[in-house]
């Protein structure tokens, strides 16, 4: 039977799974699981393939009204995914046996090999931002000591772990311009009449759990669950001939950066879905090219179908978004979306940035989702602050005052709509955009339920979509990103030009400069206010 049927058929059988399935196997396949977890953990090279099937076009379906079942938590079910550590101090993950080291620029290679050898650790190849490095800790050899040694070398600046990153939404996050409130909020119908949708050659590129620009069938070949395939549809109403310029999959080492959690197609349709066709939602700078970048495996889940696919894999470590974000600088992106973070340092994404910022790149970065659990210091956004033409962006409500989530420190340097929700169809105080139709992707199950539900042949798939209404700082940092693409559009073509003007013409409202920064970005005076518009 053909995959797409087979998925079709396994779609309707699972909408009853949804709340039987988590207690009436839970036992079963946790043991499975802790047996598969003896598996290898490295990723293959061969471990998503796609077959070039005949293509069939992604579905859009009607307005969906009915919220979801709670979603169920997997924290219980395992605390820390293949290959990675948890500091619980800094409540962060970290890649295990790996470290990420800046040497001074004066020493030689032949120092800096020196350095590496004495110290236990080996050189793992990355396209870093200069003199920095990532490497392998020898066994038998800890992270702290292998730390230390490094620290203590004369051509060593600095050592920091290689810190997982993860996507900035909030659930609950699950028809038409209608519920686009967060527009009207940045005045950005009044900056679309004079200067619609920004132009095709500013590239903008989305840092993120990436997006479907093909439609295929994709295998993935995982050491717990065996080959799975998987239907991909491209996204419609956002992807289109000449849109998807240098896509790329960090995770996978591909160029094909599927999106198996529904976050960084969201965060793309803001910035760029297709506006004016009388089909779904609008785009902030709806003209531009995307480049959309996998470097996160999964979205705010913690054991995701990306580490079911392929356990251990680098997804969201700091190496690959650094990584990913000199990839998108040398490839022309003009501005880089960073809808991510994290509460553990990492210097490498810092020098990553302002290697971007150097090569003409506006970087807009996700304040953080932890306002209301204890406001932690997020990364990168807390390294904004240092780099003119990167900003941090927090997130408001529809009533205009800081989302209870949104970070607020410092170095939090704007704010625009990112929602505050009650429900997953609370398309009143969401950002509503272009998402995954949950019930087919089947990421409402709990990480045992799900492999349950591969074991007996069901199939998630990502070829329907729907509209959801997601809140976060992560939807809120796209508006900034798609007025900046605007600016540069019409000439304005340094990142800390763009910082300034969004800063300068933002509009005041009801919070402190933690909270928003210079306040709310507006679309209009800003435009206005540099005389691109009139």
């Amino acid at each position: 039977m053909p995959a797409s049927h087979s998925a079709r058929l396994e779609l309707s059988t699972c909408r009853h799974m949804k709340r039987s399935c988590l207690s009436g196997v839970f036992v079963v396949v946790l043991a499975a699981l802790v047996s598969a977890g003896q598996q290898p953990a490295a990723p293959r090279p061969n471990q998503k393939q796609r077959t070039f099937d005949v293509p069939t076009p992604g579905v859009l379906g009607p307005l969906r009204t009915e919220p979801s079942a709670d979603r169920p938590d997997d924290r219980a079910a395992l605390l820390v995914p293949e290959g990675w550590e948890y500091d619980e101090t800094l409540r962060a993950y970290y890649r295990r046996g790996e470290l990420l080291v800046r040497f001074r620029q004066s020493a030689s290679s032949t120092v800096r090999a020196q350095a590496l050898q004495s110290s236990g650790v080996t050189r793992l190849a990355k396209a870093l931002p200069p003199n920095w490095e990532l490497v392998g800790i020898d066994r038998g050899k800890n992270v702290a000591d292998a730390a230390s040694a490094l620290s203590r070398s004369s051509a060593v600046l600095e050592v920091s772990r290689n810190f997982r990153f993860e996507t900035q939404q909030i659930r609950p996050n699950d028809e038409g311009y209608r519920f686009q409130w967060n527009f009207d909020t940045i005045s950005l119908p009044f900056a679309w009449e004079m200067s619609p949708g920004a132009s095709s050659d500013v590239i903008v590129a989305v840092v993120d759990s990436g997006l479907n620009s093909v439609s295929d069938t994709f295998v993935f070949s995982s050491p717990i669950v065996g080959e799975i395939p998987v239907r991909f549809a491209a996204v419609p109403d956002l992807v289109s001939d000449g849109k998807i310029v240098n896509a790329y999959d960090f995770v996978y080492d591909d160029e094909f950066p599927v999106d198996l959690a529904g976050h960084g197609t969201h965060v793309a349709g803001t910035i760029a879905q297709q506006t004016n066709n009388n089909i779904g939602v609008a785009g902030v700078a709806y003209n531009v090219r995307l480049m959309p970048l996998k470097v996160i495996s999964g979205g705010d889940e913690v054991v995701s179908w990306d580490d079911i696919f392929a356990p251990g894999n680098p997804g969201g470590s700091a190496a690959i978004v650094a990584q990913a974000v000199r990839f998108a600088a040398d490839n022309n992106a003009r501005v880089i979306n960073l809808s991510l973070g994290g509460t553990g340092a990492a210097p490498v994404l810092r020098d990553a940035i302002s290697y971007a910022v150097g090569k003409g790149a506006f970087v807009a970065i996700a304040a953080g989702n932890s306002g209301d659990e204890g406001n932690p210091t997020t990364y990168p956004a807390a390294y904004a602050g240092e780099i003119a033409g990167a900003m941090a962006v927090g997130a408001v409500n529809r009533d205009l005052r800081r989302a209870r989530y949104s970070g607020f420190r410092p170095y939090v340097e704007i704010c625009a709509p990112g929602g505050e929700v009650v429900s997953d169809v609370d398309f009143e105080r969401g950002v509503t955009q272009v998402g995954y139709e949950e019930i087919s992707t089947l990421s409402f199950l709990s990480l045992p339920a799900k492999l349950f539900a591969l074991r007996e042949g069901f199939r998630p798939r990502f070829d329907r979509f729907e509209l959801r209404p997601f809140q976060g700082t992560s939807m809120a940092t796209p508006h900034v990103a798609g007025v900046a693409a605007m600016m540069y559009s019409l000439g304005v073509r340094n990142p800390a030009a763009i910082e300034l003007a969004i800063k300068r013409f933002a509009s005041r409202i009801d919070a402190t400069p933690d909270e928003c920064g210079a306040g709310l970005v507006d679309a209009r005076r800003t435009l206005r206010g540099l005389g691109l518009i009139r």
